[in-house]
């Protein structure tokens, strides 16, 4: 080596770029290369993680998680199917990132976080039994003290725009009615660690939670359509806050709520006086003081639902849509609604802006009703650090 002179190494460019430029760069990239980049470094893991940050990057629908049933075991197995139908799963199903996961029972998920029950002996009577609440695309988890005995409704709660904490409320039944009801809630709070308990009388101030319906954390409470033609509103204090009128009125066993573009939208089927399904309909919720509802979009059901054969006239009957049509999601960043059609639960997607119906994949004929859409959220909480 000649005196005076230092070898050089070269620099990465990269290393050059501002934080605010790599934040620019990656929010353009799918979810998936996202997720793989976190693992670069501690400083972009630590990047990714900061609030700010994380409002930037790609935290849009990844895909569902559904439940189906399986010939080696007697309980249903969970799998994931991207939103695009095709390539790897984002995320892995089985979980087993958990203490427990020999048998999982998916129960909620809300904005990257999933709630889900694990027992760990496999007896079928869910004795020994235990609920995580856990971050799939960090493997974060954290489980959850026992709450109501029997039964539960059990429905989560999270808005990391709003607080690193959760809520898990749990309905619980009255077995002293006929059928039983679920007529009382406890809501969990990652913040304190407790559970607050209410039990309601069968009046006016409250309307019983049908496990049926989906729910969805808006404004700070959790909403949940009822078979009273209501959108019932509970605090996380467990108070029946209010009740909203669902602009179509009498049974709500197509009807169908979730949050998208910050708004709450309400979906269901208009039928003629023939019980034939005519209409599919969108409504969202304009004004929420007032409980004012807008038509958002409005779509002939034979186009959207119709079968991938030939259309016959008199198929699509109130009684035969149940057979023939179920609800995933509405897309909460876009115009898109998804559901499954026929007995081989094949997804599908609408677009309300294009008008376009397109085929996902087929997900099976033993596929159950629970679908969990799922966005990832890359950032570590602090309500899930064990």
């Amino acid at each position: 080596m000649i005196k005076g002179r230092r070898s050089k190494r070269r620099r990465s460019p990269v290393a050059n770029l501002t934080d605010d430029l790599v934040v620019e760069i990656l929010s353009r990239l799918p979810a998936r290369s996202v997720c793989r980049f976190k693992c670069v470094s501690t400083t972009w893991r630590d990047l990714f993680s900061h609030p700010v940050n994380r409002m930037k990057l790609p935290q849009t629908l990844a895909g569902f998680f559904t439940k189906h049933d399986s010939e080696t075991v007697p309980w249903s197995v969970p799998r994931f199917t991207n939103v695009s139908g095709t390539g790897l799963p984002l995320v892995s199903p089985s979980l087993d990132f958990l203490p427990v996961h020999q048998r999982i029972f998916l129960l909620d998920s809300c904005n990257g976080l999933l709630l889900c029950s694990c027992c760990a002996t496999g007896e079928l009577d869910m004795i020994d039994y235990r609920q995580f609440v856990c971050n799939p695309a960090t493997k974060e988890w954290v489980a959850l003290p026992d709450g109501a005995d029997g039964w539960r409704g059990s429905r989560l709660g999270f808005n990391s725009t709003v607080s690193p904490h959760f809520y898990v409320f749990e309905f619980f039944r009255h077995y002293g009615l006929l059928p039983p009801l679920f007529t009382g809630v406890e809501v969990y709070s990652s913040e304190t660690g407790g559970r607050v308990r209410m039990e309601y009388e069968l009046d006016n101030d409250f309307t019983p939670f049908d496990s049926r319906f989906p729910t969805v954390l808006f404004n700070g409470c959790l909403h949940y359509l009822t078979n009273k033609a209501f959108v019932a509103v509970v605090d996380t204090e467990g108070k029946a806050y209010r009740n909203i009128p669902v602009p179509i009125p009498g049974e709500q066993e197509f009807g169908f709520i979730q949050l998208s573009q910050g708004r709450l939208h309400y979906a269901n089927f208009e039928v003629d006086g023939e019980d034939e399904v005519v209409r599919l309909v969108v409504y969202i919720l304009e004004d929420y003081d007032r409980q004012r509802w807008t038509l958002k979009h409005a779509a002939e059901a034979s186009y959207v639902v119709g079968p991938r054969g030939s259309y016959e006239p008199g198929w699509l009957s109130y009684i035969n849509l149940g057979e023939k049509f179920e609800w995933v999601a509405i897309h909460p960043h876009c115009n898109m609604i998804f559901y499954t059609v026929e007995w081989d639960k094949t997804l599908m997607s609408y677009d309300m802006d294009r008008r376009q119906v397109q085929e996902i994949c087929n997900l099976g004929e033993d596929t159950r009703e629970t679908y969990l859409p799922y966005v990832p959220l890359f950032s570590e909480l602090q309500a899930l650090h064990i």
